[in-house]
């Protein structure tokens, strides 16, 4: 195993904190009105789902696309600073959507898609933070019971607004407002929160992503089935590859939800130097079998972001992907979240996963114009967010919110060592015993070691009948789905490997069935979710066994 090197970031030491500083950003980048407007690289472009079909579009082809979108989305009223709603899904109409929405002049904002069986809850909650928020227009082709679409907010059909147009549309050259787009927090179904980010500081996100992942023209070539309404997904994927003007390729993200091989595949398949992806999806990647003529030497850079890493899941990819030619030095572990656009630490290219103290994988330094604050020392503590891509605002069901103060406490926890970001995980999903913090995250991560490959999920969450101790849901495949005596087993397993790590006896093991366990749209579990499951009646069809 491999252990942090005794190379140093940018690590200052102010009072009793250690401040990480990234990389000066560059006294001129490209504004996000010329990013978005990419009439050169004839050669490169987008490869997208558009209906049944994929199809390719050249730059200067998206382009002439999206200026006729734009224009229609002007006579239908997008007037400078207008707000136009939409899920973002992995298709050619809503990446229009998205690109005329800024070429018009207006404000993005990035609804996420509705889960399955919210008995009406999701608009419930989304429709009075639209409202507030003078959201005027909403792009959809769905039904328009099943949207949050506001009082007065006017519906306008996706596939009407993008369809191909005869001749060019051209529309004036309209700043982007400082507010371009509202992206809603992970998980945020209860009490939805739309992060406000400036024209300004998407810019700059993306020209310090660029510079991360020395992404270059003529080069490069990105992959993903990211969901396009998640902001890894959205901008770490294609707006840095649009600013790269690079060819990007888009996955329906249902592919590798179905056939988790499709991603690797894809990547051979596309030659593919660029992708990312959270950490479940190296894990489950990891699991399946490969047709033979696979060839991933290609890849220059893979992030893991959006959940914790696992060093033994990292293990286990490259004991998959590394015969097939994938790097290990191209696995690049980061750190991100909302508030601060999408990316905010990430281990330097090329020199691959580092294992650091206490088992923890290092997030690497901060991307150039991003400060992170934490007391110094290797006890975990508050991580505080400032810089250059820092949000301006929560918009909420309440009105504006403003990000206040200098620094933006992100409620994770973790240490710094040798320069360097160890996250550990959610603040209020922490227990405290015999002095020290046991996150929730320890007690998966230790279930996904046991189970392997048959543990598709974890969730540990503070027990309701016993604040003091965790229970955990394990979401297994389908081998185990029909074998409750061997689901016990690893129940079994899985708690008396938990007391041993980390200290903590856990009140309960649930083994539920493929798809039991609530998941964010980007793929995390939900802990607070799982937590309200306990006790109730209709969700115990999906339990195989239970340990009390």
């Amino acid at each position: 195993m491999r252990t942090a090197p005794s190379r140093r970031g940018d690590a200052r030491t102010e009072g009793a904190d250690t401040v990480l500083r990234g990389p000066s950003s560059p006294s001129t980048y490209p504004s996000l009105e010329e990013i978005v407007r990419p009439y050169d690289a004839e050669e490169y472009g987008l490869t997208v789902s558009d209906g049944p079909t994929t199809v390719r579009l050249s730059y200067p082809a998206l382009m002439a696309r999206a200026e006729a979108t734009a224009a229609r989305l002007r006579a239908a009223g997008v007037t400078p600073g207008t707000y136009v709603a939409c899920t973002i899904s992995n298709d050619l109409g809503s990446v229009l959507t998205a690109l005329g929405t800024w070429m018009a002049g207006g404000c993005l904002v990035s609804v996420p898609p509705m889960p399955r069986d919210t008995h009406g809850l999701y608009t419930e909650r989304f429709t009075p933070v639209l409202a507030r928020m003078g959201c005027e227009l909403y792009v959809s082709d769905a039904d328009a019971g099943q949207l949050p679409i506001p009082p007065g907010a006017r519906l306008l059909s996706q596939s009407a607004l993008t369809a191909l147009a005869e001749g060019r549309s051209t529309v004036p050259q309209l700043a982007v407002p400082d507010a371009a787009l509202v992206q809603f927090t992970s998980g945020s179904m209860g009490t939805p929160k739309g992060v406000v980010i400036s024209r300004e500081q998407l810019a700059s996100q993306i020209q310090a992503g660029i510079a991360g992942m020395e992404l270059e023209y003529g080069r490069d070539r990105i992959v993903s089935w990211l969901p396009l309404y998640h902001d890894m997904g959205l901008i770490a994927m294609f707006l840095y590859g649009l600013a790269a003007r690079i060819d990007v390729v888009l996955m329906p993200p249902a592919s590798f939800a179905t056939r988790p091989a499709s991603w690797l595949t894809a990547l051979s398949r596309e030659r593919a130097t660029i992708s990312a992806a959270p950490n479940f999806a190296f894990r489950l990647a990891a699991a399946v079998p490969y047709e033979d003529g696979i060839d991933l030497s290609g890849m220059r850079a893979c992030l893991s972001g959006g959940e914790r890493i696992h060093w033994q899941t990292l293990l286990d990819f490259h004991r998959t992907a590394g015969p097939l030619g994938f790097p290990w030095e191209a696995i690049q572990p980061s750190y991100g979240l909302a508030e601060g656009v999408v990316g905010t630490t990430s281990n330097l290219l090329g020199r691959g996963p580092v294992l650091g103290p206490d088992g923890h994988v290092s997030l690497g330094v901060p991307l150039s114009g991003i400060r992170l604050r934490l007391q110094t020392g290797l006890e975990p503590t508050a991580i505080h967010l400032a810089g250059e891509s820092r949000f301006s605002g929560y918009q909420t069901a309440d009105g504006f919110v403003p990000s206040a103060g200098d620094w933006h406490d992100t409620g994770d926890a973790g240490f710094t060592h040798d320069g360097e970001l160890f996250v550990l995980g959610r603040r209020n999903e922490v227990i405290s015993l015999s002095g020290h913090n046991v996150f929730a995250e320890d007690a998966e991560a230790v279930a996904h070691h046991v189970g392997g490959r048959q543990v598709r999920a974890c969730a540990a969450f503070r027990d309701p009948s016993d604040e003091s101790r965790f229970a955990l849901f394990v979401e297994v495949d389908r081998t185990l789905a029909g074998a409750p005596d061997s689901a016990a087993e690893l129940a079994r397993d899985i708690r008396s490997s938990v007391s041993r790590t980390i200290g903590t006896r856990l009140t309960c093991v649930t083994v539920v069935r493929p798809g039991s366990i609530p998941r964010t749209t980007s793929g995390k579990v939900q802990r607070s979710e799982c937590r309200g499951l306990t006790g109730n009646k209709g969700f115990e069809r999906r339990v195989i066994t239970e340990l009390r």
